[in-house]
């Protein structure tokens, strides 16, 4: 399960990874979101992934007051998260 906000898991639960939350969008918007996802904060590479076929790219979800409690979140830093299995 994945938990916005946190860098850590709840009691309970195990942490599988943890990283920063980001968001998907097609090549020719750029900002129409698809579907979040909490991406892990140390990736490991793929031989010959740096080549750009112009697909989805992935953005940094950043918090913004008002629509988030602040001061629980930062205006204008990224959103971390956590993934956790029980």
């Amino acid at each position: 399960m994945t938990f916005p906000a946190l860098t850590e898991c709840p009691s309970g639960w195990h942490l599988e990874y943890q990283g920063y939350l980001m968001s998907t969008a097609s090549y020719s918007s750029h900002k129409a979101f698809r579907q979040t996802a909490c991406m892990d904060e140390s990736p490991e590479v793929v031989q010959g992934g740096e080549a750009n076929k112009n697909g989805a790219l992935f953005y940094m979800i950043e918090a913004k007051c008002g629509s988030l409690p602040c001061p629980n979140y930062i205006d204008g830093r990224e959103i971390t998260c956590a993934v956790c299995t029980k």
